[in-house]
């Protein structure tokens, strides 16, 4: 590897852990500092890249932020940066919930819990809203694609689902690809499902139905029992889930 290459990714993985840190929120909040910070700063992907690589994990199952973090390390250094960053991107949250976790009865007995969570969700509110207004002076340069955004954020308000996201943003793609898709967006569009690999999406639905099954046979007070329905029950919601931690909460 180029000492520039490395010198870059090892940049890469500290502007990461920095991220990492800072990350409050869900992904709506993340994105604005995304593109400060890796776009506008660092230069590691394009404003488009970004968008296209953020779309892409909003209708895929599986937590948005973490996808989109995982694209831009794999756009800029490949695989190997790109499971790194995941592990930068889940250990340290992964140590502090477990170490909240195991301190939940001292500091819940103490009533500090209250006094230090009750500022979080305001200041998060403050972000998402600085991430929509950055988002929306950018990206909102349509009648339809203001239509979209207002018939969206009404149906948010009126449904209050967390399944209306994937729903909303897949019926926003159909009607802006519909109405806005140029030609060659739309010869990628079908070479993209042509090239879809039956085998990997058996394998992928093969494996939910193997542990579901293999959970309801084994007995459930066999030893072996919980780590697999905790397996199965894991796989199937992280499949099921579409967006950031709001569509968890019901499931």
């Amino acid at each position: 590897m180029p000492a520039i290459v490395r010198k870059r990714n090892i940049l890469f993985l500290r502007d990461v852990f920095v991220y990492t840190l800072l990350a409050f929120g869900g992904p709506q909040a993340h994105l604005a500092y995304l593109l400060r910070e890796f776009v506008e700063k660092r230069r590691y992907i394009s404003e488009e890249e970004l968008m296209e690589l953020n779309a892409l994990s909003q209708i895929l199952p599986g937590p948005s932020s973490t996808q989109t973090l995982i694209g831009i390390a794999w756009k800029a250094g490949g695989l190997r940066l790109a499971l790194i960053t995941f592990l930068i991107w889940v250990i340290p949250s992964a140590i502090i919930m477990c170490l909240a976790a195991i301190g939940y009865r001292m500091f819940i007995e103490k009533g500090l819990f209250t006094h230090i969570f009750r500022f979080v969700q305001p200041v998060t509110v403050g972000i998402v809203a600085y991430a929509a207004y950055i988002f929306g002076r950018k990206f909102l340069k349509s009648e339809l694609c203001i239509l979209l955004a207002v018939s969206a954020m009404a149906a948010t308000l009126i449904l209050r689902s967390a399944y209306a996201f994937p729903i909303l943003i897949m019926m926003g793609g159909i009607i802006s690809s519909a109405f806005e898709a140029k030609a060659e967006e739309d010869a990628l569009r079908v070479k993209l499902f042509a090239n879809i690999n039956q085998r990997k999406v058996t394998y992928f639905i093969g494996i939910l139905l193997f542990f579901a099954v293999l959970g309801a046979i084994i007995n459930q007070t066999s030893p072996y029992s919980l780590p697999i329905r905790l397996f199965e029950n894991f796989y199937r919601n992280g499949i099921l889930i579409f967006g950031g931690g709001q569509v968890l909460v019901p499931l």
